[in-house]
């Protein structure tokens, strides 16, 4: 859900190329059937997913038909000679783990010295015992999501498992979690940055034509019309897919910390919530108030630290401070620098540039 909802079903998020195995982790939201990839901790991509048989509620015992929460690690993936229930790709969880065991063993389902077992091989990160009452070989594997149908594992598309399997190994930490994937401003599972990722790529399809000026705007919720706008509207409106109203959050932020915001108050003229959002240094203040600084400035001894969601002001006008904001880009250029999500200047559209490192870059924001 979000912005220019009518290209939701024309997005596809690659994953970049410099997403490395060793520092990937994957979050399976059970309630919104959603499994999402991570890279340094930042949402790279979602996929949906189906669920065992009886999909609330922690797993117990063999047989249950629940997928197990909690923390696990990739024990074993496979890609030949699975049964045909599995599809196209296979990764193992280190289920049990600790705390399913140390369950079982409270409720008199397993031995003290299975329990020992299993808390010897997850130390070690190794396949726990698989010959328990608590049950085996749970999953992530292919075979479809048209519905939870699964003996407790989690099965996603093929096309998706084959495409996950080249970016995670063994060791690769599997949070599984009942609800409420964390930092998710609009509780639609996908996480605020991805999602602000997500809604820049509409407006690149959308492909408004840059054009400045003031327009009138509805409050609450307001925006000039969709075939127009500058690049502070990029922000704006990709922000809103996440659920974030800028226009509402600097208007309130602006009334109680004044001196933050010497461009709306020191000209007199007090607060106006059909312009004060679109300036790219009101943008700047309130993000520097409520967002991660992760960078001043940017160059090849740091561009790995470009992640897709993050937002950069920029330099244009050799002046200071920013004159310019943009959204990083999944898709990389031909000289290793993400392209930005941005509306450049007069007789552009909104669209995917290589931008970097040629435009000075002041500041670099991390939502989440």
């Amino acid at each position: 859900k979000g912005v220019f909802s009518r290209f939701d079903d024309m997005i596809r998020v690659e994953i970049p190329p410099y997403v490395a195995k060793k520092r990937t982790s994957l979050l399976v939201d059970k309630a919104r059937r959603v499994l999402i990839l991570y890279y340094k901790k930042t949402p790279i991509k979602a996929y949906p997913i189906a669920l065992g048989f009886t999909p609330k509620g922690d797993k117990k015992k063999r047989g249950d038909g629940r997928t197990p929460e909690g923390d696990y690690y990739i024990c074993e993936a496979l890609h030949k000679n699975l049964a045909s229930r599995y599809g196209a790709r296979s990764l193992r969880l280190s289920y049990p783990n600790t705390e399913d065991a140390r369950g079982a063993l409270s409720g008199g389902l397993i031995t003290n010295k299975q329990f020992q077992a299993v808390r010897s091989a997850i130390k070690s990160k190794k396949t726990p015992p698989q010959n328990t009452a608590l049950g085996s070989s749970l999953r992530i594997h292919g075979g479809g999501v048209k519905k939870d149908w699964t003996a407790g594992c989690v099965a996603m598309r093929d096309h998706d498992i084959v495409e996950l399997y080249k970016v995670v190994g063994l060791k690769t930490p599997v949070r599984v979690i009942p609800s409420n994937t964390p930092n998710d401003r609009d509780k639609d599972s996908i996480p605020d940055s991805l999602d602000i990722l997500i809604g820049a790529k509409k407006l690149v399809l959308n492909g408004a034509s840059y054009k400045g000026g003031y327009v009138k705007l509805k409050y609450p919720m307001g925006d000039v019309p969709k075939n127009i706008g500058v690049c502070s509207d990029v922000i704006v409106r990709a922000f809103r897919n996440a659920g974030y109203d800028l226009q509402k959050l600097i208007y309130l932020d602006s009334l109680r910390h004044r001196k933050r915001y010497p461009g709306i108050w020191k000209v007199g003229k007090g607060t106006d919530r059909s312009i004060d959002h679109r300036r790219v240094n009101n943008l700047l203040q309130y993000f520097s108030a409520h967002f991660k600084l992760i960078n001043r400035k940017i160059g090849d001894h740091n561009r790995e630290a470009l992640l897709p969601g993050d937002v950069v002001f920029m330099d244009t006008m050799n002046r200071a401070g920013p004159s310019h904001v943009g959204i990083i880009s999944n898709i990389v250029g031909k000289n290793g620098y993400p392209k930005v999500i941005n509306n450049w200047t007069v007789g552009y559209k909104t669209s995917e540039m290589e931008l970097l490192p040629q435009i000075p870059v002041t500041h670099h924001f991390r939502i989440n």
